[in-house]
This record gives C-alpha cells, sequence and structure tokens, in this order.
C-alpha cells in the first residue's frame, strides 16, 4: 500500500507543478502556453524523475531518521528547498540560461509547488499509516 500512496503522490506532486507553471504563466505574464506542452512536458519530467523526486525522497527519509518532534514541518520545508536544482538541470541543458530568468521562475514556481505537495503528501501518508521510509525499531 506503501509503495502505491508513493507513486500517487509523485504524480499528484508532478502536477501541481503543471498547474503552477501554467497558472504563473497566465497570471504573471498574461501568456498561454500554447505549442509548448510537449517541451514543459518533457523538460519538468526529466528534473523531476532525475532530481526532484529523488531528493524528496532522501529529504523525507532523512527527517524521518533524526526528527520526530519537527518531521510534519519538515517535510514540505524540505522538499520546498529543492526547487533550484532541477531548474538549473533544466537550464543548463536548454542553453544554460540565466536562473533568475523569467523562465527560471516558472521553473522554480513548479518545483516549490511539486515540493510543497510531495512534503504534505508524505505527512499525511506517515498520518494515515501507510508506511514510511524510515522506522524506528522498538
Amino acid at each position: 500500500m506503501f509503495a502505491a500512496a508513493m507513486t500517487l503522490l509523485g504524480i499528484l506532486a508532478y502536477a501541481a507543478g503543471i498547474g503552477s507553471y501554467v497558472g504563473a504563466l497566465d497570471w504573471i505574464y498574461g501568456q498561454s502556453l500554447g505549442s509548448e506542452w510537449g517541451f514543459l512536458i518533457f523538460a519538468s519530467l526529466l528534473g523531476f524523475v532525475l532530481v526532484a523526486y529523488p531528493a524528496y525522497v532522501g529529504l523525507v527519509y532523512a527527517v524521518d531518521r533524526k526528527s520526530e518532534r519537527y518531521r510534519y514541518v519538515l517535510y514540505p520545508l524540505g522538499c520546498i528547498a529543492v526547487f533550484f536544482v532541477p531548474t538549473l538541470l533544466i537550464l543548463l541543458m536548454y542553453g544554460g540560461g540565466s536562473p533568475f530568468s523569467p523562465e527560471a521562475l516558472l521553473f522554480h514556481l513548479f518545483y516549490t509547488a511539486s515540493g510543497l505537495v510531495f512534503g504534505l503528501g508524505y505527512g499525511l501518508i506517515g498520518k494515515m499509516k501507510l508506511g514510511r521510509f524510515y522506522e524506528k525499531s522498538a
């Protein structure tokens, strides 16, 4: 059950990222994605699968291991803190643009939203007693 919950959580976190990217593109810049869906899916999925998701898993494992008291706060905060790394991967792959460019801002928002959803969702999975990556032995 834990594996299914983590798979669903990954899908939800990625969807939250897509939603925040598209929403911010419309709200901040007044633009629609148009024909760029393929680029967005490819670039963001690559960063999510290769960098963000493994980093999120590593962070929640470390928090599970080290903190009992503040873990439900540290899960989302730690996952949000990862936002810069996958954005840099995408920028380096596609021409090394500035990490402070408008395009980078959209990817920062993408990975911030996905990290928030992942961190909160992992906390909820723990509260529902579906499992955790690290269980302290009795």
